[in-house]
């Protein structure tokens, strides 16, 4: 028998009260990072690392990004991640806040583990806060003014990306992206290019991707221009695909004479202009194809004055074809004009020596963004696809809650009164959640530099008397509906939920085991 131990050295494992506050440490940690980002005073983070021998160094506030880059392979940060990662897709907003709630929770949760609370009681009551708390928010809730320029304010978050034009940008786009009642994400991309300036941003109606045309010869503008889509390579020599018999010619060429070479390469070139023959019958000026078109079928097209592309990735495929509805075909031979879509104009540009097709079509919506920096150009973009993400929302359920903290602070104040309605311990926990739900408050009082001690006492007694508008701003105590600051009854609703779940699946472990790893990516924040 082999001497080898059969647990690796390396493993090892964490039980009961030790893998909770290990839990709770970890996840503390992740909230510290974070709670200073929040709100529009909130804190950017410089997070440095090294990729082999390369330095980078990355700029920002986003929370999701933060627990990503802090890199750390504990499971707990982990599904702190993950559970941050899913409510920016799904929600586009709130990230920060869930993470500070679930910190909260789990710090809250070993206080009264101490105090002799079984964690079943705890949970029941983190439960029962929950339901109440989501059952505040649907009666608050409201349709109250324009809930698109709404989500603008909050997802800026006062740091001025977002400029008038961008504004506007990102409203068109919604518009154009609307589908069966809702807004299809897919028919809006978003495009980054560095350098120029952030007013050089812009709306483009329709599809751009990054490709050149196939030969310098053709047009570089059409308007009202009908496009195919292919997806076979534009050639009459797959010999390689075809068995003996089969397609235009056999595999097997004897020549014996050369007359018969000029003959062949005549035929050849009869094939090839049968592939472009094929396009022009069918009414097409412009192909867009996802395999090569070979040299002759190109010099072929120039001089009929199509537009071509080839060795198109297949997303860029997919959002050409929706934009324009034109239908993918495998042979260039079947097309039909029934298979060709439709753009309002087609021109090819340069933007700091990279070339784009810009495919302006009925459907669809491409957003260009440009910056001095690559760190603002990516913030800028983080921020759009929150608003994108938050007007999909929004077409859902256009209800509106107000911000600045205000609809926590009431959900505290009324699970203050819920849990006297409890006989058990569960009272304990119900308390404890509702002040949870204070600390985003608290953080928001942090970040804007006011006194703690003295304004969160003051909010709690606005709330107290029914004033359930009043929220942080950055002269403290402030009516957020005076301000016009409300957000989507959604982002506190899905925080809360979410956050319960998470803190459900971290208090239920009990025991933790791990094998030591070395780190591949050494990172700082």
């Amino acid at each position: 028998m082999s001497d080898r131990p059969l647990i690796s050295p390396s493993f090892g494992r964490l039980r009961g009260k030790r893998a909770w506050r290990q839990n709770l440490g970890l996840a503390a940690m992740s909230a510290g990072k974070v709670e200073s980002a929040l709100g529009p005073r909130g804190a950017y983070k410089m997070v440095t690392f090294n990729r082999g021998p390369e330095r980078i160094i990355k700029v920002t506030k986003d929370s999701v990004e933060m627990l990503k880059e802090l890199q750390v392979q504990y499971p707990a940060v982990m599904t702190l991640a993950e559970a941050a990662k899913l409510h920016r897709e799904e929600v586009g907003d709130g990230v920060t806040t869930m993470v500070i709630i679930i910190a909260a929770l789990l710090r809250e949760s070993e206080v009264l583990v101490d105090k002799k609370v079984h964690p079943n009681v705890i949970l029941r009551g983190y439960q029962a806060a929950t339901k109440e708390a989501i059952a505040v928010i649907e009666k608050t809730a409201q349709v109250k003014g324009d809930s698109r320029k709404q989500i603008l304010d909050v997802a800026e978050c006062g740091r001025g990306l977002l400029t008038s034009e961008l504004r506007a940008a990102l409203l068109e786009a919604a518009e154009r992206a609307e589908s069966e009642g809702g807004i299809d994400l897919k028919r809006i991309r978003i495009i980054t290019k560095s350098g120029g300036s952030v007013a050089d941003s812009r709306l483009i109606r329709g599809v751009m991707v990054k490709k050149e045309r196939v030969h310098p010869s053709m047009p570089e503008e059409l308007h009202g221009v009908k496009v195919a889509m292919v997806n076979k390579t534009f050639d009459n020599k797959p010999l390689e695909l075809l068995m003996k018999g089969q397609g235009p010619f056999h595999i097997k060429l004897d020549i014996t004479e050369a007359s018969q070479v000029e003959k062949f390469k005549k035929q050849e070139r009869s094939m090839n202009d049968g592939l472009v023959d094929a396009v022009e019958s069918a009414g097409a000026k412009a192909v867009f194809c996802r395999a090569k078109i070979v040299t002759p079928v190109a010099d072929e097209m120039s001089r009929r004055g199509i537009m071509a592309f080839d060795m198109v990735d297949q997303a860029d495929m997919d959002a050409v074809a929706e934009a324009t509805g034109a239908t993918t075909i495998g042979d260039v031979k079947n097309m039909t004009s029934k298979d060709l879509g439709f753009a309002d104009a087609l021109r090819v540009e340069k933007i700091e020596n990279i070339h784009y097709v810009v495919v302006e079509a009925p459907k669809g919506s491409t957003i260009l963004l440009r910056g001095s920096s690559l760190e603002h150009i990516d913030e800028t973009e983080r921020v759009v696809k929150n608003v994108v993400r938050l007007f999909r929302n929004a077409k859902k359920d256009a209800r509106t809650v107000p911000g600045g903290a205000a609809i926590f602070m009431q959900i505290a104040a009324r699970l203050k009164e819920y849990a006297l309605t409890f006989q058990g311990r569960e009272q304990v926990a119900i308390e404890a959640f509702a002040g949870v739900l204070e600390e985003v408050a608290g953080s928001l009082i942090r970040n804007y530099g006011l006194s703690w001690s003295k304004t969160l006492p003051e909010l709690r007694s606005y709330h107290a008397k029914g004033l359930h508008t009043m929220g942080i701003a950055a002269g403290g105590c402030t009516d957020m509906d005076k301000l016009g600051i409300r957000e989507l009854a959604s982002t506190p609703r899905a925080a809360i939920r979410r956050a319960y779940d998470v803190t459900t699946l971290l208090l239920r472990v009990d025991e933790y085991f791990y094998v030591r790893e070395i780190a591949m990516v050494h990172k700082q924040v």
